[in-house]
C-alpha cells in the first residue's frame, strides 16, 4: 500500500476484492486525465470507486463544501416541483429536496433526467444518494448523481423538523412557513387592479439571516402593515408560503399570515461566489471589477412597452462574465465606472450570446458600486444627469416616505412638504427631478376636480417652471 497516498489507501481498503492495487492505480490516473485536471487524485479515487459500486457512506453533518463526491442515507422531508429552462438552446430541468438525517439536513439538487422523476418520490421515504458536494448560493449542497429508495436500509431516527431551518432550507411549494430574517430592503406600497375590478395592495421586502436572504411578497392588509417595520428590524413571518418566480424563490404573505417584529438578534452575511462557481439558473451574489461598460441601448418589447439594456464585463481573481443590466439598473453604472469594485447582488445566470453564460441583472438584483477614487456609488449619482420629472397619481403609502402611483408608474420621496397633509387615497401632482432611479419632489400639489381635463396641462406648467 505504499504505492498511494494515505488518502487513496484509505479508499482502495473497501476494494481489495473487487480491483487490484495497480489497476486502482492506473483508473485513478486516467480519471484525472480524462477529466484534464478538473478534480485531485483523491475525487478521481472515489468517482473510480463510485463506479464499482461501492461508495462511501457519510452523515449528512460531515458534509462541507470541500467533501466532494459524497454517499449519504436520509430521510426525504421537502420536495419541490420540477422547473423547466433553457440550455445551451436545449430544455433543462431541475428541481430541489431536503433530506435528512439524525445529525442535520442538506438540500439537494436533480438534474435532467432525475428532475422528471421527482414526482415518483414521497415524503418520509428514505433515500439513497450519491452525488458531488460544494459550496452553493444557499449553503452547502449536494449535486446528485444517483439517487433511489432504499427500504431496505433502517430508517433515521430522528425528529422531522415542522418548518425548514432559516432561509437556506426554503424550498418552492411549501405552505405553513415560519421564517425570520433581518430587514434589507423595502418597496413602497403599489396597487394593482384584481379581476374582479377591486384594488390589490402588493410590496416587497428582502430579508436575510446567517444562512441566506430571500425577497418577500406581501399581499392587501399585510402589505400595509409593513409601516411599521425599517431596514435593520427583524421580521418575524408567520403562515406564509413559498413560490418560485422567474427561477427565483419567494415567500409569499396573505391575509392568513402574520407579521411581527422580532426581539432577537440575526447577522446577515452577504454569500459572496467566485465567477468560475457560477451556474446556470442559480441566483447568485458576485463581486469584481467592472473591465468594460457598453452603450445603452434602448428598444421596444412585445407589449409596446419601452425597455433599456447595458451589458458589462466584470472580472475577479477566478475569470470573467458578460452581465446584462435592465431597466433603471441600466442607467446606474456608465464607462466612468470602467475599473470600479462593484458587488452584484441576486443575479440570474442565463444562457446568452453565442451560448455564452452570462448574468442578468434586474429589478430584483441589488448593485452596489464604488468608482476607482474610492467613493461610494451616491457620491458617483451626483454627477450624473438630474432629469425633470412629474407624475398624476394617488397616494398609496404615506409612513416611511410618500409614493404616489398612476397605475403605471410610481415615485417615492420624503415627507418634505409639511404644510400638504397627504394621506393614503389622495390626488396629486408632484414634480421634481430624476437621478437614475431617485426621485427628488420640488411641488406637490392637489389637482382641481375636473382632473380629467387639466390633468396633462397642469403637469406641463410645473415642468415649465422649473426650466
Amino acid at each position: 500500500m505504499d504505492a498511494l497516498s494515505d488518502d487513496l489507501a484509505s479508499i482502495y481498503e473497501r476494494l481489495t476484492t473487487t480491483i487490484s492495487k495497480e489497476e486502482f492505480a492506473a483508473r485513478v490516473q486516467q480519471k484525472v486525465e480524462d477529466m484534464s485536471g478538473l478534480c485531485d487524485e483523491k475525487t478521481a479515487a472515489l468517482l473510480v470507486a463510485h463506479e464499482l459500486g461501492i461508495d462511501t457512506v457519510v452523515q449528512i453533518a460531515q458534509i462541507d463544501g470541500q467533501t466532494r463526491t459524497v454517499a449519504f442515507v436520509g430521510k426525504l422531508t421537502r420536495v419541490s416541483p420540477t422547473r423547466e429552462f433553457s440550455r445551451d438552446g436545449d430544455v433543462g430541468y431541475v428541481a430541489n429536496l431536503v433530506v435528512s438525517d439524525a445529525t442535520g439536513s442538506v438540500r439537494v439538487v436533480l438534474w435532467n433526467d432525475l428532475a422528471q422523476h421527482v414526482e415518483e418520490l414521497q415524503i418520509g421515504q428514505t433515500l439513497k444518494i450519491a452525488g458531488v458536494a460544494r459550496d452553493g448560493p444557499y449553503g452547502i449542497e449536494v449535486n446528485a448523481r444517483e439517487i433511489e429508495v432504499d427500504e431496505s436500509v433502517a430508517k433515521p431516527e430522528m425528529e422531522l423538523p415542522k418548518s425548514p431551518e432559516g432561509i437556506a432550507g426554503l424550498i418552492a411549494g411549501l405552505n405553513g412557513v415560519d421564517v425570520s430574517g433581518v430587514i434589507l430592503e423595502v418597496d413602497p406600497v403599489r396597487t394593482f387592479s384584481k379581476r374582479d375590478g377591486s384594488v390589490g395592495k402588493v410590496t416587497n421586502v428582502t430579508i436575510g439571516d446567517e444562512t441566506g436572504r430571500v425577497r418577500v411578497t406581501l399581499w392587501d392588509d399585510i402589505a400595509e402593515n409593513m409601516a411599521d417595520f425599517v431596514s435593520g428590524d427583524v421580521l418575524d413571518i408567520k403562515n406564509g408560503y413559498t413560490r418560485e418566480r422567474y427561477g427565483r424563490l419567494e415567500v409569499h404573505v396573505g391575509n392568513r399570515g402574520l407579521l411581527q417584529k422580532g426581539t432577537g438578534h440575526i447577522e446577515f452575511v452577504e454569500k459572496i461566489i467566485p465567477i468560475r462557481d457560477v451556474q446556470v439558473e442559480i441566483p447568485c451574489t458576485v463581486a469584481g471589477i467592472i473591465e468594460e461598460v457598453g452603450a445603452l441601448r434602448e428598444f421596444t418589447r412585445n407589449n409596446g412597452s419601452a425597455g433599456k439594456v447595458r451589458n458589462v464585463v466584470v472580472s475577479d481573481e477566478t475569470g470573467k462574465i458578460r452581465v446584462a443590466f435592465w431597466g433603471d439598473k441600466a442607467l446606474a453604472i456608465s464607462e466612468e465606472d470602467t475599473q470600479s469594485q462593484i458587488t452584484l447582488r441576486d443575479c440570474m445566470p442565463k444562457n446568452g450570446l453565442n451560448n455564452q453564460l452570462e448574468l442578468s441583472v434586474d429589478w430584483r438584483s441589488g448593485l452596489c458600486l464604488a468608482n476607482k477614487s474610492g467613493r461610494a456609488h451616491k457620491e458617483h449619482e451626483a454627477l450624473q444627469e438630474s432629469a425633470d420629472a412629474g407624475i398624476t397619481g394617488t397616494v398609496i403609502s404615506s409612513a416611511m416616505a410618500v409614493c404616489v402611483d398612476n397605475g403605471v408608474e410610481y415615485v417615492t420621496f420624503d415627507k418634505a412638504f409639511d404644510n400638504l397633509a397627504l394621506v393614503v387615497g389622495d390626488e396629486v401632482i408632484v414634480v421634481g427631478t430624476k437621478t437614475n432611479d431617485k426621485f427628488e419632489a420640488k411641488s406637490i400639489s392637489k389637482p382641481p376636480q375636473d382632473v380629467a381635463l387639466r390633468k396633462l396641462e397642469t403637469i406641463k406648467r410645473r415642468l415649465s417652471e422649473l426650466q
